[in-house]
């Protein structure tokens, strides 16, 4: 009996099944492997494209999941894929500029938050320890104080750019409204901040803010014991202005900022000044010619029947359109008791 001893390299043959591609007359297999079966290379890149298809699925599913019930898609192409009028320019970004410092002063405001003490006795000392002692508190610090001034002029610059380009107009008076409340808001988040630190400085000119506040007509004296929280300024006057700096005023600028930017992103913005409006698409050009004058082709026009001082709307092509005015009546279809 002979013994078969086994070649390295070579595969091992094996009869075909039924079915296969031996019963092609051939030897090839249906689908062109010549009987040979995968190879390595094929099995590991195949179990890599199911991992990833997988994972890709998975992720694909839970996206899906969140955006049908928060509508991310909708708010992303309301937000960052909407059309914008020709001419748009860096003006256009002030906006934008305010809330990113708006932003900035709410994650630095939360970090001084953390070591201020709203105390009379304590504030100017919790105050000393953050900008000396605590790390980078002096930077956080300095974020936080300049960029309120810096807050207050872009927002300035904002409006002055949304007046000039009249964009207060039909139908975005709303939004102009809105933008006024978040100026004044502004500033009075810039008083309320200025006492917190209770230094000479600040203690005095937020008395004479309040006195001026005082001199309002009607609502003035009553504003005015509100910001002191009684009707002498005391110690309970910063925990006042604190509440007023660290929780109320901002979280009417979230909201109001928010109604803003539904607003531009529903009514659109306007082009500069500058830029024309493109004509209707379909509409033609016209102008308006004297009635009677000779045209191009050296033909009359005449209105109703007759030359005369009054216009007619004449398009680029020649044809006549609806007339504008006439010397006496215009003429229209005889009533019922007119003779024919």
């Amino acid at each position: 009996m002979a013994l078969k001893i086994p070649i390295p390299g070579r595969k091992k043959e094996t009869a075909p099944e039924p079915g296969d591609g031996a019963a092609n007359g051939n030897g090839a297999s249906p689908n062109g492997t010549n009987g040979d079966g995968p190879t390595r290379a094929e099995k590991v890149a195949k179990v890599k494209e199911a991992t990833v298809h997988h994972g890709t699925a998975a992720a694909k599913n839970t996206t899906d999941w969140l955006d049908e019930r928060v509508n991310g898609t909708g708010i992303y192409t309301a937000m960052l894929s909407r059309k914008v009028p020709k001419g748009t320019n860096w003006f256009y970004t002030l906006g934008s500029s305010v809330m990113f410092i708006f932003s900035m002063q709410a994650i630095t405001g939360v970090f001084l938050a953390m070591y201020y003490t709203p105390s009379a006795t304590e504030a100017y000392s919790s105050i000393s320890h953050i900008t000396n002692e605590v790390f980078l508190g002096e930077f956080v610090r300095g974020l936080h104080k300049w960029g309120a001034s810096l807050m207050i002029i872009l927002i300035f610059l904002h409006m002055a750019r949304t007046f000039f380009f009249g964009a207060y107009k039909y139908p975005r008076e709303l939004n102009w409204v809105i933008g006024v409340v978040l100026i004044v808001l502004t500033m009075v988040m810039g008083l309320t901040g200025y006492l917190l630190p209770f230094d000479q400085r600040s203690f005095w000119a937020t008395i004479v803010a309040n006195n001026i506040t005082a001199s309002g007509p009607v609502l003035g004296p009553y504003l005015a014991d509100f910001l002191r929280a009684g009707p002498d300024f005391s110690a309970t006057t910063l925990s006042r202005f604190y509440a007023l700096h660290m929780l109320v005023v901002p979280g009417l600028i979230g909201g109001l900022i928010a109604a803003h930017l539904f607003l531009v992103v529903k009514l659109g913005t306007t082009a500069p000044p500058w830029i024309k409006a493109p004509r209707p698409k379909g509409s033609r050009p016209s102008e308006l010619v004297p009635a009677g004058v000779p045209m191009v082709d050296a033909t009359e026009m005449s209105l109703n029947g007759h030359s005369g001082n009054g216009h007619v709307e004449v398009s680029e092509n020649g044809a006549s359109l609806p007339t504008a005015e006439t010397d006496g009546a215009a003429e229209g279809p005889p009533s019922e008791g007119e003779a024919s």
